[in-house]
């Protein structure tokens, strides 16, 4: 309707003056004209196309309407008058960053940030987190920032309010939880207050989180990594006297094994059993015998010797 009123205010503007300039010579006149025409071209007004996943907004420079419209604009091509209107237009879909400490990830620089545990142990973690803008608070958004440089809030106004929440929220966890368990729920009451504080501003966090573990200081770290070992090499002590023992008992259950099957076995002979066993190699050595007896070097076989039986 703004643009409609600035064309047919210039229509009749250039009509007026029309009237005034026919009686006057031709040069004069098309200059007269030109410059009209001009003029409608730039209070008739300008267009600029809002790209998809974008929402737009005009702020009023002039006049009793001065300031940013309540209502944002959606995507698609829009008038306005370049003279007394601005347009903006925001991205509201997902924007990503991360922080971290290396240099080939994220902007080159260090970003790491640092909180503190509840013992005031210092800790340096790397972060990684995305949002999105409200669509129908764009307007508040910009009335707070004054500037569609998203990259700019994103490492400047909003980097400072997680390094404050985040410091707020670690104090409440020791050492132990941070690095542990306890570092989930740490998360969630981050994440929890940063979606509180974002609201009036129209942003919603989506996710935020840490990039691998949080970092202790170095000699906790050290500390950290020689009770690890000490736990390993316990663990793996342990297992080698479970192993040892074990190896131990078999032996111990075989020797056993065998001294009962010899004690059995002890018991088992009997002198029956004894004469038998000498009656079975008697028969055994007759039944080899080819009836020659054996000859020595004086000459004849040896003949038998009765044994007489005491």
């Amino acid at each position: 309707m703004i643009m409609i009123g600035y064309a047919v205010a210039a229509a009749y503007l250039g009509r007026w003056i029309f009237s005034r300039v026919k009686m006057r010579s031709n040069s004069t006149g098309m200059m007269l004209l030109l410059a009209i025409a001009g003029a409608s071209f730039f209070t008739t007004g300008c267009a600029k196309t809002i790209p998809p996943g974008h929402v737009g907004i005009v702020v009023n420079q002039y006049g009793s309407q001065k300031g940013v419209a309540d209502f944002p604009l959606k995507t698609g091509r829009v008038w306005y008058n370049p003279w007394s209107e601005t347009v903006f237009d925001y991205p509201v879909y997902v924007q990503r960053a991360i922080w971290t400490k290396s240099l080939g990830e994220g902007r080159p620089q260090n970003e790491e940030v640092s909180f503190n545990s509840k013992e005031g142990m210092g800790f340096t973690g790397d972060i990684s987190f995305s949002y999105h803008l409200v669509e129908s608070k764009v307007p508040a958004f910009y009335v707070k920032f004054r500037s569609d440089n998203l990259e700019r809030f994103t490492h400047g106004f909003m980097r400072d309010v997680v390094r404050d929440i985040l410091n707020e929220s670690s104090v409440h966890f020791s050492s132990d939880e941070i690095i542990g368990v306890g570092k989930e729920v740490m998360l969630t009451e981050v994440r929890d207050r940063l979606n509180v504080a974002m609201e009036p501003i129209g942003v919603v966090l989506d996710q935020f989180g840490f990039i691998g573990a949080p970092r202790p200081p170095e000699s906790v770290q050290e500390a950290i990594n020689a009770k690890q070992k000490a736990t390993q090499d316990a663990i793996r002590a342990e297992n080698e006297l479970r192993t040892a023992r074990a190896e131990a008992q078999k032996v111990i259950a075989s020797a056993e094994g065998t001294a009962r099957a010899n004690d059995l076995m002890t018991r088992s002979i009997t002198q029956q059993i004894v004469s038998w066993r000498q009656l079975d190699v008697q028969q055994q050595a007759i039944s080899k015998w080819d009836g020659k007896l054996p000859q020595y070097s004086g000459g004849g076989a040896i003949p038998f010797i009765q044994v007489a039986k005491q």
